[in-house]
């Protein structure tokens, strides 16, 4: 699976699911999943799709 990488707030996340409802779960790589955020798709910027 190719992992989707965005910026938010100054931070390089991962993309975990996308909802319809335009929201996003969001983790820092090698995160715990305890560690999951919540942001709306247009609060982030993209970045390079895979490494």
């Amino acid at each position: 699976m190719e992992k989707t990488y965005v910026i938010f707030e100054g931070k390089e996340y991962i993309i975990i699911h996308q909802y319809e409802s335009g929201y996003c779960e969001i983790k820092e790589e090698g995160k715990l999943n305890e560690e999951i955020i919540l942001v709306h798709y247009s609060e982030l910027t993209m970045t390079i799709t895979s490494k």
